[in-house]
């Protein structure tokens, strides 16, 4: 029986040592027999990542932390990564450590260093392998409290700065500008006011005076009409007809006279019927009768017959001079 008690004992320390072992490499996710490889990172430190800490990428662990040892003034950090063929790794990877759970557990997981431009990540040197990839750790809860008491006491200083700018004095002269701002605003717009009283006067004006000259315009064009009018009537023709009959009547008469004088009572009777006629002409121009009557009896239409004329002076004298500036001959 003591045998028996013995093996049963002995089976039973072994067993237990073999779960213990397998439990441990399971634990640490020792690879039984899966090819893996072999990566190097380098860092400027590794916070609280230990060996056999996960390494995983986009969420799903691929591998485990192997070794951790300085080099230098670099921390180079091996990873054991399993041949997966349905892992694409990116083409540009990088490691960044960070907590894997609330409980201190870290993890290096691979990213893509496009992804993260804000990370500074370590610079490997141009001499390293191509299983050497640059990493970097996110800061401790430690250093973030202490960052935050670094904050906290430049926010501390800034305040301090804060009370000592804005004093009494300060508030009351701010408290001034205010008021200032307020007056000028006030002025800004009353000046407004006025020049929009202005300008509504300027265009009061400017429409009175377009008025007026539209009115002128029609006066004109009336007054030009007129003129249209006498020089288009045929009373004008018949007047300067008698005129030039009665000047050759007279001429007449005095050839008479100095040829002989035994003629006199027939030049007399001649000059007599001329100054008749003479006599009802001037009868009625002074009648107004006429276009001649007219312009006798209203000086504007004289005067504007006169401007009339003396252009037609000019027109007459230009056609002269310059016969071929209003009419042009062309045999072919």
């Amino acid at each position: 029986m003591s045998r028996g008690r013995e093996s049963l004992v002995g089976v039973v320390i072994i067993f237990s040592t073999l779960v213990a072992v397998v439990g441990t490499l399971w634990l640490q996710r020792v690879n039984f027999g899966r090819p893996q490889i072999e990566v190097d990172v380098l860092l400027a430190g590794v916070a609280q990542l230990n060996r056999g800490n996960a390494v995983k990428y986009l969420g799903v662990r691929i591998g485990r932390v192997d070794q951790i040892t300085v080099d230098g003034a670099v921390v180079r950090v091996s990873l054991l990564l399993d041949q997966n063929e349905d892992v694409v790794l990116p083409e540009d990877p990088a490691v960044l450590l960070g907590p894997e759970s609330m409980f201190g557990d870290w993890q290096a997981e691979v990213v893509s260093r496009p992804d993260f431009p804000r990370y500074p990540f370590y610079e490997v040197p141009d001499d390293e392998g191509p299983n050497v990839w640059g990493g970097y750790a996110l800061p401790e809860l430690s250093r973030l409290t202490a960052s935050a008491e670094q904050i906290s006491d430049n926010l501390r200083g800034l305040t301090d700065r804060l009370e000592l700018a804005f004093n009494e004095e300060t508030a009351t002269a701010l408290a001034s500008a205010i008021a200032n701002l307020d007056t000028i605003s006030l002025e800004i717009r009353d000046l407004v006011v006025q020049q929009s009283a202005v300008a509504s006067s300027v265009t009061a004006s400017a429409d009175s005076a377009l008025f007026e000259i539209e009115q002128a315009s029609r006066v004109a064009r009336r007054s030009f009409e007129r003129i249209e009018e006498i020089l288009g009537d045929a009373q004008i023709d018949t007047i300067i007809a008698n005129v030039r009959v009665a000047s050759s009547g007279i001429q007449d008469i005095a050839s008479n006279l100095s040829l002989s004088t035994s003629g006199i009572a027939g030049t007399i009777e001649s000059a007599d019927s001329a100054f008749a006629r003479l006599d009802r002409i001037s009868a009625r121009l002074e009648a107004g009768e006429g276009a001649i009557g007219r312009l006798l009896v209203d000086s504007t239409l004289a005067i504007r017959a006169e401007d009339v004329l003396a252009q037609i002076d000019l027109l007459l004298q230009d056609l002269r001079e310059n016969p071929r500036k209003y009419v042009r001959l062309s045999i072919f």
